[in-house]
């Protein structure tokens, strides 16, 4: 299999064009044994040893675009990675965008890869059905990564130890089975957890919960009541706002609630008035809100 070149890049945190910047560059850096090839000689880019720097502003720099337009003349693929994407807002989002459309559109060697969690949020940030998105009506192949089935996870761990030289017993995987609930993500945080050494599962547990809490925390004080009462056991519409009335003294309105449902839908935190996952219904049971 030929080795694929490129880039990732985690968004998370990426606020800014300097944010984007830098991410580049360190990312770029952490690769350059693999792509010295794709930088060498331009404008703007600056090769010591195992270090770069690349030059953003002022006389002789280059723009991402540049960057781009150059890299693409190498006449090589070159994938690019933006993970969590949909968490980017503008005027950021819609450079970016402005900027896949056009690698899109005259960069036939540069390839995006676009991920995140949050498969709903993700498609909006794309926008390739609305007429006002940069990336309107351009080619898009869609990966969903679904749940595992129980058989499919025992086998993605068992397989991940045994390429570590590990062989955990069948009581540790089968919880972890149990727990994690088929989700890749948290599967996979379980098992790099594992090889790095830490035996107790339960602070494996209380980790994933832990990451899943500090991602809702970051919700508004109505989501997050609407959380609270789909995790206590609110199954319809009408029970998310009785809950909330009865617990909480808010009223909410039909309009209201109906948004909020749909946005943390598109989170990929719940459906159907269900959570997708244990991690998240036991981090909303643990999350502090109020009416507001």
């Amino acid at each position: 299999m030929n080795e694929v070149n490129g880039l990732y890049i985690d968004m998370r945190g990426v606020v800014k064009r300097s944010d984007l910047e830098a991410e580049v560059t360190e990312a770029l850096e952490s690769s350059l044994t693999k792509i010295k090839r794709f930088l060498e000689g331009i404008r703007g880019v600056e090769i010591s040893g195992y270090s770069i720097g690349i030059k953003w502003k002022g006389r002789d720099s280059i723009s991402l675009r540049g960057l781009l337009e150059e890299i693409n003349k190498k006449n090589e693929r070159f994938v690019i990675v933006l993970d969590e994407v949909q968490s980017t807002r503008p005027p950021l989002s819609y450079e970016l965008k402005n900027i896949i459309a056009y690698s899109y559109d005259n960069l036939e060697n540069i390839v995006f890869i676009l991920s995140g969690s949050e498969i709903g949020l993700l498609r909006d940030f794309l926008g390739y059905e609305d007429p006002s998105s940069p990336l309107y009506g351009r080619g898009v192949y869609e990966i969903v990564v679904e749940r595992f089935t129980p058989e499919l996870s025992r086998e993605f761990l068992v397989r991940g130890f045994r390429e570590e030289g590990l062989e955990p017993s069948l009581n540790v995987i089968e919880e972890a089975v149990s727990f994690f609930d088929g989700i890749p993500g948290w599967l996979t945080l379980f098992g790099r957890r594992y090889i790095e050494g830490v035996r107790d599962i339960n602070s494996i547990k209380e980790e994933a919960i832990a990451l899943a809490l500090s991602e809702l925390e970051k919700l508004g004080e109505r989501e997050k009541l609407v959380l609270k009462a789909i995790a206590f056991g609110a199954r319809s519409w009408s029970q998310v706002r009785d809950f909330i009335l009865e617990k909480y003294g808010l009223a909410l309105p039909k309009s209201t609630l109906s948004r909020l449902i749909d946005k943390l839908e598109k989170l990929g935190v719940v459906k159907n008035y269900e959570f997708l996952d244990q991690v998240y219904r036991e981090a909303t049971r643990r999350l502090i809100v109020k009416a507001t």
